[in-house]
């Protein structure tokens, strides 16, 4: 398996909602591919959006760099910081 993490740039509610639902149409489609475990954005402790957790189903780097290279949050800019790791499911 491999993570994307990604940290929202300070007030990037904007960013963020102009993208997002071109974003979750490519989500629902790696979906259905058997490419995505688990998606869903960090929650800030004011119940906002403030990053992205995403767990692809895969142990493909250069896919999963290629797929987060088209992402709508991503070309338009919406992070931060940005990391992608390999992780291994202990439980």
């Amino acid at each position: 398996m491999i993570v994307f993490i990604g940290k929202d740039k300070p007030e990037a509610e904007t960013i963020r909602a102009g993208n997002r639902d071109r974003h979750l149409a490519m989500m629902k489609e790696l979906k259905k591919k058997g490419l995505i475990y688990f998606a869903g954005p960090f929650i800030s402790d004011l119940g906002k959006m403030s990053g992205s957790l995403i767990i692809f189903d895969t142990e493909d780097m250069d896919l999963v760099k290629d797929i987060m290279s088209r992402d709508p949050y991503v070309c338009s800019g919406l992070f931060s910081a940005r990391e992608i790791s390999r992780i291994k499911k202990v439980l």
